[in-house]
């Protein structure tokens, strides 16, 4: 499949039916849902899964169709952005495939896809419920084994679970089970730098119990302290969180860009400004920026902000040139809370096409390798399983939908 791109219009549709609990199907099914339904949309809001932006997208189509501005901005969600990123720096297509990362010719639910395949695999009369294996699945690609112990218990169920895991997932699954085998019993913390100088820290907090005693009764208080533990769970699910946070920074960069910043670097690249100014606070931040690239291939888009005449011949000038080209068209606000971004209806093209960049970006980098040899304090080269998957990935169609 190709990338499918739609009308403001269309969009505002999209978002209409995706506010009534229809997010799961494909574009061209929610625009026939609302075609269909709209002369009945206010019959219809107390039956909506999101009944407050359901009501304000009928309200933003009301102006729409009367030619005035909404001002209302549509919602686009990632579908499981952890196993996205996962999945992204193992080049793990199977992994992408099941959250929309890749194509398959249909909007994707991972939840649903390993919940049909341990179906499958044990009878439709298995006792497997639908919503506590979707629990059990996104905390266990963060390293949780209780929650899985807990919905599965501790026979057959549980070994078919992990089994599908590694099975729909095997690169993601296996960079989980690294974070697992990387971790230091005799670190207070841990560290680590992404591609746009986000310093990350991560104390090791234990759990201690200490008795008190009230009224000559003994009672066990716990608390957590700074302190080196065995056997840490934490480290993945860290990391999947950082690289999260990185790439909203980076849609914001991206999308929300300064114009007139963005036309002087066009025009100094044009006639080869070539300047290699090292003494300014920003010609320092350029050599930072460039230096993360150059060791994890992933180049932020927070670079653009300090570069300027003096120190443009610091960096390659060919690779400013395709982050300048990959940038929208235009600029336009971005409102993020963790995976779901908003932006105005004409935008909803641009804001999915960057998100893909994003993660094709990350296919294509050596993030994984860069962040684990930070953490372990040695190099270490981690391989991927297809080193094609950015491609495909720039036309993906649902990993924002």
């Amino acid at each position: 499949m190709t990338f499918q791109t739609f009308s403001g219009k269309e969009y505002l549709k999209i978002d209409i039916a995706s506010s009534f609990g229809l997010d799961k199907l494909t574009w061209d099914a929610r625009i026939a849902w609302f075609n269909t339904n709209e002369q009945k949309l206010p019959e219809l809001l107390k039956q909506a899964d999101e009944p407050a932006l359901f009501y304000a997208g009928i309200q933003a189509w009301e102006k729409t169709k009367a030619n005035k501005p909404s001002g209302y901005p549509i919602s686009l969600d990632a579908t499981c952005s952890g196993i996205q990123i996962l999945a992204a720096l193992a080049g793990d297509r199977k992994a992408a495939q099941i959250c929309n990362v890749v194509d398959t010719g249909k909007r994707e639910d991972a939840y649903v896809s390993i919940y049909q395949d341990m179906v499958a695999k044990l009878g439709e009369t298995s006792r497997i419920d639908r919503k506590l294996t979707k629990q059990a699945i996104m905390t266990s690609f963060y390293s949780s084994t209780a929650v899985p112990k807990r919905v599965f218990g501790d026979g057959e169920l549980l070994a078919v679970f992990y089994d599908t895991l590694k099975v729909n997932a095997p690169g993601a699954w296996e960079i989980n089970e690294t974070m697992l085998a990387v971790w230091d019993p005799t670190t207070l913390e841990n560290t680590w730098i992404l591609p746009d100088n986000f310093h990350v820290k991560v104390k090791v907090m234990g759990q201690v119990t200490e008795t008190v005693h009230f009224f000559n009764e003994p009672f066990d208080v716990q608390y957590y302290q700074n302190m080196p533990i065995k056997g840490g769970r934490s480290l993945g699910a860290n990391m999947v969180h950082s690289i999260d946070g990185m790439v909203v920074r980076e849609m914001q960069r991206r999308c929300n860009y300064d114009p007139i910043k963005i036309a002087e670097l066009k025009r100094l690249l044009a006639v080869g400004a070539s300047g290699h100014s090292t003494r300014r606070d920003e010609d320092k931040l350029v050599t930072c920026l460039w230096a993360h690239y150059l060791a994890s291939g992933f180049l932020s888009a927070r670079i653009l902000s300090y570069l300027d005449i003096d120190n443009l011949g610091m960096v390659d000038a060919k690779v400013i040139q395709g982050l300048l080209n990959s940038l929208p068209e235009k600029p336009f606000e971005v409102i993020s809370i963790h995976d779901c971004f908003r932006c105005l209806p004409n935008y909803g093209n641009d804001i999915r096409r960057q998100y893909n960049l994003l993660l094709a970006t990350i296919a294509e980098s050596e993030l994984f390798s860069y962040i684990i040899s930070q953490i372990c304090h040695r190099p270490i080269q981690a391989g991927k399983l297809d080193h094609k998957l950015g491609r495909d990935i720039r036309e993906a169609n649902y990993a924002l939908s």
